[in-house]
């Protein structure tokens, strides 16, 4: 890989990550990203990633033109939506760890034998039971 393509990836790659969200549209923007990215270096002969920058912008430029022509409101959705997710697993993660802390507690407990509440009987010497 050659500098100018680790250049380039890293371009997308901050491009790709200003976006937010992974939908339909913003995968047809990247692809036609790419597209007029390519048509560019094509047609201005060289590969160079400042050339590339001066004509589409730095990434928060480029990221801030998809925002403008497209509806805020199906985006936040979305990100509602995953936040909803991560809500309901990050719960079922702790109601889970909980049960198996409760569960390794009480197999230590057992394994280990530690006395409950509960009254003990000793026998003694003479054969009678003493309650402790």
């Amino acid at each position: 890989m050659t500098d100018f393509e680790k250049a380039l990836k890293q371009y997308r790659k901050r491009i790709k990550r200003l976006l937010l969200v992974k939908t339909p549209a913003v995968e047809r923007f990247l692809r036609d990203l790419d597209s007029e990215i390519a048509d560019y270096t094509e047609a201005t002969g060289g590969a160079d990633i400042q050339k590339i920058a001066a004509h589409f912008g730095t990434p928060e430029q480029v990221a801030a033109s998809f925002f403008a022509g497209t509806d805020i409101g199906a985006i936040r959705k979305k990100l509602t939506l995953r936040r909803a997710v991560l809500g309901v697993l990050l719960a079922a993660l702790l109601i889970w760890g909980a049960a198996v802390g409760a569960l390794y507690i009480q197999a230590k407990n057992d394994y280990t034998g530690s006395f409950t509440s509960e009254e003990r009987v000793l026998v003694g010497d003479a054969g009678t039971e003493a309650g402790v």
